[in-house]
């Protein structure tokens, strides 16, 4: 699985994903930190990535707009430690693996929503 980590991600989310083998792009500190919610989204798909964001917006491109994708994971945790959310993480891919792509999944602190979109 490859993965593009929304400029509002933790930068420690990617360095934990890539110690697991997984490939990691950051928007952070890169021109394209300041795209729009949209073209973010059409990115991750273009370059077959899972978004991970803190930004619920990207459940109404995807829910309402029926904007393509490639899966996007949605962070909404109280904890704002980075081993909280490496944690919560890893859950998911556990729990999920591969399934992940082409799913919009919610991370809180207690449960782990997986939701296919059709």
């Amino acid at each position: 699985m490859q993965f593009l980590l929304d400029a509002n991600a933790r930068m420690s989310i990617g360095r934990f994903l890539e110690t697991q083998g997984y490939g990691v792009r950051y928007l952070a500190g890169t021109p394209e930190h300041d795209l729009e919610d949209p073209d973010v989204l059409a990115l991750a798909h273009q370059e077959h990535r899972i978004l991970i964001t803190n930004d619920k917006d990207f459940g109404k491109l995807i829910f309402f707009d029926r904007q393509p994708h490639q899966g996007v994971i949605l962070f909404r945790l109280s904890r704002e430690s980075s081993t909280h959310y490496i944690e919560r993480l890893q859950a998911a891919l556990d729990q999920y693996g591969e399934r992940l792509v082409d799913h919009f999944t919610v991370i809180t602190d207690e449960h782990i929503r997986f939701r296919a979109v059709v």
